[in-house]
């Protein structure tokens, strides 16, 4: 028992580093000894859990979008009006891009799509879109459109799911990139206007 739990530690430990020296160094440059090194662990613990630098960035990946998926299935409370579910997903996202780790981890995953874009299986391993579009399509449907009662469809909210993803990774951007631009209320209000598209 001993023995998986100090692995666990040593796991998250090596994500954690792997986020850091990749989002740093970028995963070309980023070395194997160097993410270990970090955490005070050898290359063979690296190799040992992951079996490869390849097998990390993945993992590092995957729990990133667990997290993110982790935070949709907190709005899953059905009395959430859509355009409340919107709202959190527009706050979620400003204090995901305006606190002390949005730096390093949206240069991780710049890092990571980029290096998906030179190996197209990497790609889809790191990304899983399609995951995360129908988490966010689950979430948007059957929520209360307006006053008459009237819920939203699964199509109506598939039709939502590329414009939120697109204007929360826009609206990241801009907060990443030119801090003090924009506020949560710019970025509530703008998101609140994609009801319009299925109305």
């Amino acid at each position: 028992m001993r023995r998986e739990v100090t692995r666990a530690r040593n796991r998250a430990a090596l994500l954690d580093s792997a986020v850091a020296v990749i989002a740093q160094h970028g995963y070309e440059a980023a070395r194997v000894g160097a993410i270990a090194d970090a955490v005070d662990l050898t290359t063979g613990a690296v190799y040992s859990i992951f079996g490869s630098k390849r097998g990390l960035l993945i993992a590092a990946a995957e729990r990133m979008r667990e997290e993110q998926l982790d935070v949709l299935e907190r709005l899953a409370d059905p009395k959430l009006t859509l355009t409340e579910v919107l709202h959190e997903l527009a706050r979620i996202s400003y204090e995901a891009a305006t606190g002390d780790l949005a730096n390093v981890r949206a240069s991780f995953q710049l890092e990571t799509m980029v290096a998906g874009m030179r190996d197209r299986d990497l790609l889809t391993s790191v990304t899983m879109v399609e995951r995360t579009d129908t988490a966010l399509a689950r979430l948007l449907t059957d929520r209360q459109l307006d006053s008459s009662g009237t819920r939203t469809t699964p199509e109506q909210a598939a039709r939502l799911v590329p414009a939120v993803t697109a204007l929360l990774s826009g609206l990241s951007q801009e907060l990443l990139f030119a801090p003090g631009g924009i506020d949560l209320d710019y970025c509530t209000d703008a998101v609140a206007v994609l009801v319009g598209l299925i109305k």
